[in-house]
């Protein structure tokens, strides 16, 4: 279980089935004062630990650790600092991509049902108006490829291509990360534009009242 310390203190991870003591304590009850253990020593405890702890998982109300306080605590389970980073930056875009794919699933849900209820609505106006009496071939041709239409479009939905979605989802990341940094750049430009006209101002209020002297 990952824990914060006190207010003040070095946070460290906490293993549950050690009886919350921390991996660079020794056990009293296990060893001598002096038995300490090594770092993978301690990764295999605390894997037994986490085998052992099953499906009960960590309680809602844990605060969890920063980035920082992650990188501090695995350094000192003898991780090396990069690796942990990247496996950081993985771990955040997998996260990012698991939402952009729920929001794609979204997106097609919504499409599906506008197609579906524009189709419905269509049917029922040509059964209300009798038009597939006046046309039943023509219409019932159209009619048919827009139904085979929407079983497609609800096929996709319910049972999206896991490869054709991941990609989209890098997409919408790659649009979200390009849309967010046109908006920082052009915030940038209009600041910067306002500071060097105020400086602009500033320095002819100065020559002008140097010309007056």
């Amino acid at each position: 279980m990952v824990t914060r310390a006190a207010d003040g203190a070095k946070p460290k991870l906490v293993c549950d089935a050690c009886g919350g003591i921390s991996p660079k304590v020794t056990l009293p009850s296990m060893a001598s004062a002096e038995k300490r253990y090594s770092a993978q020593q301690v990764r295999e405890i605390l894997r037994r630990a986490q085998t052992a702890d099953g499906g009960r998982g960590t309680r809602s109300d844990e605060p969890g650790l920063t980035a920082a306080e992650l990188l501090d605590n695995a350094k000192d389970l003898g991780f090396a600092t990069q690796d942990v980073h990247g496996a950081l930056v993985s771990f955040e875009q997998e996260q990012k991509l698991a939402v952009a794919e729920q929001e794609l699933r979204q997106l097609s849900y919504r499409s599906l049902s506008s197609h579906a209820i524009v189709f419905a609505s269509v049917f029922a106006a040509l059964l209300f108006f009798g038009v597939f009496a006046l046309a039943a071939k023509p219409v019932g041709a159209v009619m048919l490829l827009w139904g085979v239409f929407v079983l497609l479009k609800l096929r996709g939905a319910l049972f999206p291509d896991p490869d054709k979605l991941r990609e989209s989802a890098k997409q919408r990341l790659l649009a979200q990360q390009l849309k967010h940094s046109g908006k920082q750049l052009g915030t940038a430009l209009a600041t910067g534009a306002a500071k060097l006209m105020a400086l602009s101002a500033q320095k002819i209020d100065e020559g002008v009242k140097q010309l007056d002297k």
